[in-house]
C-alpha cells in the first residue's frame, strides 16, 4: 500500500521557518569569522603552529566519516533502487537514502579540501619555473591559508547545481521514455470490440500525417511454474524499425539488430502473389456433403495476406450441396502492398455428414476495367484442419481447387456432441517456428536458451516460437518483467499454413511525420470504434503531475539557494582575505613591491582557489549524478520507471552556472583590488603600532 508522501499536520509555516533559520545560520557562519580583527603575520603563523580544537577534530578524520556515510547511503540506495522504504504494508521516505545525493556532493567537497594542499604545492612548483612574480606570490599565499573558503563554497554550489540540473534533465527524459514505452509508438489505436474492420489498414494509411501503420496482436498469458504474467506482443518487425524502441538485455544486441533477427528468421511468405492491378476474384463453389440428412449450408471463404502480416478472410459464397454457386467479390484493400492468396476455407458448423467436399472452379482475376488477369495457383496445396494441420494433398489444376474432408462422427447421431466440419485448402511451403524476443524473466520462467523452441498457447491458437534474442522490456507492457515480442508476418504465415486461421487485429501502431503528429492524432480520434493513446499527450500529462512539479521546483530552488549562498560567501571571503593581507601588503610595498603586483597576486590567489572549487564541483556533481540520479527517479505511484531512467547531463545550464560563479569570484576580487593602493598607503603609516 502506498501512503501519502505529502507533509501533513503542520502546514507550510514550520517548513519555511526551518528553511529561513538554516539560511540565516549559514550567513552568520560565513560573516561572523570575517568580522574579527585581522591578526599579524606572526600571529597567523603561531595559530597555524598551535591548531585549535576544531583543527584537531578535522585531523581526527571526522570529515572522512562523512565520506563513509555517503558511501553507505549510496550502497543502500543501489541495493534498494529507490529512496523509499517501509514495513507493515506502509511505504515512506528513508531520510538516509533520500539524502544520498546531497551527502555525496558534500563528501566530495570535503575530499577536495583534503586534496587542496598537494594541488597547491604542485601549482607552486609549476609557477616557480616561470617569471610570473605575481602568480608565484599568489600561489604562495593560497598555500598559506589555514582554510579554503572559496573552494568549499564553489564546490558545494557547482556540485549542487550540477546535481539539480542533471536530476531535472534525467527526470524529464525518463518521462518521455516512459511515455514511449507505455504507448509503444507515436500513436496506438485499440479496437474496442477486439477486431478491426476489413478496411481499417487502408483508412489509417490515408490519414494525413501518418507515416507508417503496423497491425498488432496482444495476448496476456502466464508462463513457468510460478505462472509469471506475460504480455505477448506480435507486430511486423521489419516495419517496427524506427517506430518501436527496443533495448537489448545485458550482453545482447541493440534494438534494431534484434528486430533484424526476427526478420531474418522468417520463412517464405505464404500463398500465391496476385497481380498488383487485380481488383476482383470470380468463380463458383460446390460443397457436396455425404449425409443421411439434407445438405447443410457451407460457408466458403478465401484467405488473403500480405508480407506485412495482415490477413483477411473474405466470404465467397454459401455452398448448397452439389449445386454450383457463382461468386464475384472485391479483393481486400492492402494499401498498395502485394496481396497473396493463401487458401480457401469451408465451414459447415457442427458436422452432420461423413464426407465434405469443396470444389472451387472457374477462378479468375479481373482489374478495375473488368479485363481478365492471369492466376497461377501452382502446386503443393494441402488439406488441413485445426486438429492435425496439413495432413493430405489437395487437387489444384489451373483455376480449379478440389478437396475432400472426412469426418469421424461419434455414436448418438445428431444428439451427440459433433466435431466441427471446418477444413481448409492451403498453399504449401515450409512452416518454421515463429521467431521471438523475450525478457530475461520470461526466458528463465520458460527455461529456454537462444535457439530453443517452445510452444505458446495464445487466445484461440497455439504457436511454436523460437528464441532469437533477449530484450530488457517489451514496449506497451505494464512492466519490464514478463514480455514476449513475436514477428507478425511469421506468426500469420504459420497459422495460415497450419490450418488457415486468420486472427483479428486488435491494435494499430502508427508512426507520424515530424510536423504532422497533431493532425494525425486529431484525425484518428474521430474514427469510430477505437481508443487512441498518444505518446506526446501521455508525456505532457506526466509533465503536469504535481509530484514532478513539486520535485522540480524544489530542485531548482535548492540550486538557486546554493548559488546565492556561494555568492554571499565569496564576497565575504574576498573581503576578509584582503583585510587580513593588508598588513603584509604594506610591508611588501615598503620593501618595493608595486601595488599592481600586489593586486595581481590577490587575483591569482582567488582565481586559483575559485578554479579548483569550480572544477571539483563539476567533477563531484557529475559523478554523484551519474551514480545516484537514476536510482532516485520514481513514478507518481512510487514505483520504478520502465524503462530504467537514463542519466543525462545538460551541459548548457551547468556550464553557465559554473562560469557565472567563476566570473563572480574574479569580479569580487577585482573590485577589492581597485582600492588596494590607498588602503596600503594608509596602513603604512601605522606599521609597528602593534609592537
Amino acid at each position: 500500500v502506498v501512503t501519502d508522501l505529502r507533509l501533513t499536520g503542520g502546514g507550510a509555516g514550520p517548513v519555511w521557518a526551518v528553511a529561513v533559520a538554516a539560511a540565516v545560520g549559514c550567513l552568520l557562519a560565513m560573516v561572523v569569522p570575517a568580522l574579527r580583527r585581522a591578526g599579524t603575520y606572526v600571529a597567523d603563523m603561531a595559530a597555524r603552529s598551535r591548531p585549535t580544537r576544531g583543527a584537531a577534530v578535522q585531523r581526527a578524520s571526522v570529515d572522512l566519516a562523512l565520506v563513509a556515510l555517503a558511501v553507505l547511503a549510496w550502497t543502500q540506495l543501489r541495493q534498494y533502487s529507490s529512496p523509499l522504504a517501509g514495513a507493515g504494508g506502509r511505504l515512506g521516505i528513508d531520510p538516509l537514502l533520500a539524502a544520498a545525493p546531497t551527502l555525496g556532493v558534500l563528501a566530495g567537497a570535503v575530499v577536495a579540501l583534503r586534496l587542496l594542499p598537494p594541488a597547491t604545492r604542485f601549482a607552486e612548483r609549476f609557477v616557480d619555473r616561470r617569471p610570473w612574480t605575481a602568480t608565484m606570490f599568489g600561489m604562495w599565499q593560497a598555500g598559506r591559508r589555514p582554510h579554503a573558503g572559496p573552494v568549499l563554497l564553489l564546490a558545494l554550489a557547482v556540485g549542487g547545481s550540477t546535481l539539480a540540473w542533471s536530476l531535472v534533465a534525467s527526470w524529464e527524459g525518463s518521462q518521455r521514455d516512459q511515455a514511449r514505452h507505455s504507448v509503444g509508438a507515436d500513436l496506438r489505436l485499440v479496437e474496442r470490440n477486439g477486431a478491426a474492420p476489413a478496411d481499417r489498414a487502408s483508412v489509417l494509411a490515408a490519414v494525413p500525417g501518418v507515416d507508417r501503420v503496423l497491425a498488432a496482436w496482444r495476448d496476456e498469458i502466464r508462463v513457468g511454474r510460478d505462472d509469471l504474467p506475460t504480455t505477448v506482443l506480435t507486430l511486423n518487425a521489419a516495419g517496427a524499425t524506427g517506430t518501436v524502441r527496443l533495448d537489448g538485455a545485458a550482453g545482447d544486441a541493440a534494438g534494431d539488430e534484434l528486430l533484424d533477427r526476427l526478420v531474418q528468421a522468417r520463412g517464405a511468405p505464404a500463398g500465391v502473389e496476385l497481380p498488383a492491378t487485380a481488383r476482383r476474384l470470380t468463380g463458383a463453389v460446390q460443397t457436396p456433403v455425404q449425409t443421411v440428412f439434407g445438405p447443410p449450408p457451407v460457408q466458403v471463404s478465401a484467405l488473403f495476406t500480405t508480407d506485412s502480416g495482415t490477413a483477411w478472410r473474405v466470404p465467397l459464397a454459401v455452398g448448397q450441396g452439389a449445386k454450383r454457386v457463382p461468386f464475384s467479390v472485391p479483393l481486400p484493400d492492402a494499401g498498395g502492398a502485394p496481396l497473396r492468396l493463401a487458401g480457401f476455407e469451408a465451414d459447415g458448423g457442427q458436422a452432420i455428414g461423413f464426407r465434405y467436399r469443396l470444389r472451387v472452379d472457374g477462378l479468375r482475376l479481373t482489374d478495375a476495367s473488368g479485363a481478365a488477369l492471369p492466376l497461377a495457383l501452382g502446386d503443393g496445396w494441402k488439406l488441413a484442419d485445426a486438429a492435425e494441420g496439413p495432413f493430405a494433398p489437395a487437387t489444384v489444376d489451373g483455376g480449379t481447387v478440389d478437396a475432400e474432408y472426412r469426418v469421424e462422427l461419434p455414436e448418438g447421431g445428431r444428439f451427440a456432441h459433433q466435431p466441427p466440419s471446418r477444413f481448409a485448402v492451403l498453399a504449401g511451403g515450409d512452416n518454421p517456428p515463429v521467431p521471438a524476443l523475450m525478457t530475461p524473466a520470461t526466458r528463465a520462467a520458460l527455461n529456454v536458451r537462444t535457439g530453443d523452441t517452445v510452444t505458446l498457447s495464445l487466445s484461440g491458437v497455439t504457436l511454436p516460437v523460437k528464441l532469437v534474442g533477449e530484450v530488457k522490456a517489451v514496449p506497451a507492457t505494464p512492466d519490464a518483467t514478463g514480455g514476449i515480442l513475436l514477428d507478425l508476418p511469421a506468426a500469420t504465415n504459420w497459422l495460415l499454413r497450419h490450418d488457415g486461421v486468420v486472427r483479428p487485429v486488435a491494435e494499430w501502431w502508427l508512426r507520424t511525420d515530424a510536423g504532422g503528429h497533431a493532425r494525425a492524432a486529431a484525425a484518428v480520434t474521430e474514427l469510430p470504434g477505437v481508443a487512441v493513446l498518444d505518446r506526446r499527450q501521455v508525456a505532457a500529462e506526466a509533465a503536469r503531475d504535481p509530484y514532478w512539479l513539486g520535485a522540480r521546483t524544489g530542485l531548482l530552488a535548492a540550486a538557486l539557494g546554493s548559488v546565492v549562498l556561494a555568492l554571499v560567501g565569496l564576497a565575504v571571503d574576498v573581503w576578509a582575505t584582503a583585510r587580513h593581507r593588508l598588513g603584509e601588503f604594506a610591508v611588501l610595498h615598503t620593501l618595493g613591491a608595486a601595488p599592481r603586483l600586489l593586486a595581481r597576486a590577490l587575483l591569482a590567489e582567488q582565481a586559483f582557489l575559485a578554479g579548483i572549487g569550480v572544477g571539483v564541483g563539476l567533477l563531484v556533481g557529475a559523478g554523484v549524478a551519474a551514480t545516484m540520479v537514476p536510482l532516485v527517479i520514481l513514478t507518481p505511484a512510487a514505483g520504478r520507471p520502465v524503462p530504467d531512467a537514463a542519466f543525462a547531463l545538460p551541459w548548457a545550464p551547468i556550464a553557465l552556472t559554473a562560469l557565472g560563479l567563476l566570473v563572480a569570484a574574479l569580479t569580487f576580487s577585482a573590485v577589492i583590488t581597485t582600492g588596494i593602493r590607498q588602503r596600503v598607503a594608509a596602513l603604512q603609516l601605522r606599521i609597528g603600532g602593534e609592537r
